[in-house]
């Protein structure tokens, strides 16, 4: 369990109080938290000033269309763009002012965010969806008669795959309360399935941690 790091990848989440149980509904009504990047408020404002832009210029175009004079600004920039070379400095300017606030946001768009963090109970911490497996994974291999487990997580839920176990339930009713131990913010299914054990496959008892999207 950690406080989430404060950068455009691994932003401040933003948790709501929950349920001690990992199980159950949370305390805002069952609903689900999700955690938010702080990338979302830098798309916010470009998407916002694309649209002023566009709108502005579509206005434009419309009045022209209608009969109207075209606005001062929209004169002096097609009269700029007529008479300004691509070796202008003005226009190299441009371009990499250009160039460099896409290149931050196709950096903000292919981080990796918050998709691999789950929403605490106490607002602002998170934990690691590998740390939820680690601990299911590490409480299932000291059952008895459990030979292997592998422990997929993903947002709304954990899936348990366990080798050897007599009693299904019994496993199912343990990583419960290993899993309610852990104070997640939202709702989160725990899915146990079982399946025989043949010692002739070459099997051994350990734990595997699927990786998660």
């Amino acid at each position: 369990m950690t406080d989430t790091p404060e950068d455009p990848a691994h932003p401040t989440p933003a948790a709501s109080g929950g349920a001690g149980d990992a199980t159950k509904q949370s305390g805002s009504g069952g609903r689900r938290v999700r955690l938010r990047a702080g990338r979302g408020a830098a798309a916010g404002v470009v998407v916002t000033g694309v649209l002023v832009m566009a709108g502005t210029l579509l206005y434009d175009v419309v009045a022209v269309r209608t009969g109207h004079r075209a606005r001062p600004w929209r004169e002096d920039l097609s009269r700029e763009l007529a008479t300004r070379h691509l070796d202008d400095p003005w226009v190299l300017g441009a371009a990499g002012v250009a160039v460099a606030v896409g290149a931050v946001l196709l950096w903000l768009a292919f981080a990796p965010g918050l998709r691999r963090w789950l929403a605490l109970s106490r607002p602002g911490s998170a934990i690691h969806r590998a740390g939820v497996a680690a601990l299911v994974a590490e409480r299932a291999a000291e059952l008895q008669d459990v030979h292997d487990a592998r422990v997929k997580v993903s947002r709304r839920g954990t899936k348990v795959t366990v080798t050897g176990a007599h009693d299904p339930a019994a496993v199912e009713r343990e990583l419960r309360v290993e899993l309610s131990r852990i104070p997640l913010a939202a709702p989160h299914r725990l899915d146990v399935r079982t399946r025989p054990f043949h010692p002739h496959h070459g099997h051994r008892r350990g734990l595997e941690q699927e990786p998660t999207p």
